[in-house]
């Protein structure tokens, strides 16, 4: 457990952002912490990672990180590591971290997570911004728009190369019709059952979600249907969880 928590510890303290100014890149990684918790453990484990956000307020720890709870109690720390060689880095920081804080202040903190976890697991992800649509859409907290609809697509192998094909044809069909709303498009990694697609979408809520989708399938209409079956064709495994961005369980460096 101890290294569990230790790598907890380095996770949440080492988000690195991309300056504000600079291009969206076409591909950016992303390193994933999921902790599944026991129900009864859902209060404790809450606490807990309140209690390490006010730790990290108070020490104004550089950098930021993001919480998106999914159904099943399930939570997803996110940190960009942009690259293999941000990864190597970013695993390389904990001593100076730690020093920052203070051993016996993270240690106490970190022991508000004992026995909350069912299961828990690292992983890699990269989001694809070159074949998302407005991947932008739903990121800032202005918007309101901290529900997320999942999409979970389990390839064939050896047919990555066509749904990047598709997905191109899915982009520009949605920009044909002039919808809305975007989503974002990841490709999994290193830890995830390759090769697999998601597909996330921002939304108000549940109910708003569903009245979006009906709405985007008739705009999209008969094309979008073809493509849909085209991918499902290439496609073994499919499922999908709802979310939500929890703002309240992240953190920012005061700047």
């Amino acid at each position: 457990m101890k290294l569990v928590l230790s790598f907890l510890f380095l996770f949440l303290f080492t988000f690195v952002q991309t300056p504000a100014q600079e291009k969206v890149p076409d591909r950016e990684m992303f390193l994933f912490h999921e902790d599944v918790i026991f129900p009864y453990m859902q209060e404790k484990y809450e606490k807990a990672s309140k209690d390490f956000t006010e730790m990290m307020k108070e020490a104004n720890v550089e950098g930021s990180y993001r919480l998106i709870q999914l159904e099943y109690f399930t939570y997803n720390y996110i940190t960009p590591v942009k690259d293999y060689d941000g990864l190597s880095k970013y695993m390389g920081m904990r001593t100076e971290t730690m020093d920052k804080i203070g051993k016996d202040k993270v240690d106490e903190t970190m022991s508000g997570f004992d026995g909350c976890y069912a299961s828990h697991k690292n992983f890699l992800m990269t989001l694809r911004n070159d074949l998302s649509y407005k991947p932008a859409y739903g990121l800032s907290s202005d918007e309101g728009l901290n529900f997320r609809h999942v999409d979970y697509l389990n390839l064939i192998p050896g047919k990555e190369d066509e749904a990047e094909e598709l997905l191109k044809e899915y982009k520009a069909l949605y920009g044909s019709k002039n919808i809305e709303e975007g989503y974002r498009v990841y490709f999994g990694g290193l830890g995830t059952d390759m090769p697999l697609v998601i597909f996330v979408q921002p939304a108000k809520g549940r109910t708003d979600w569903s009245t979006l989708s009906d709405r985007q399938d008739e705009q999209l209409g008969e094309e979008g249907s073809k493509l849909l079956d085209k991918f499902m064709a290439i496609t073994q495994k499919f499922e999908h969880k709802n979310g939500v961005m929890r703002p309240d369980l992240g953190y920012s460096q005061k700047k």
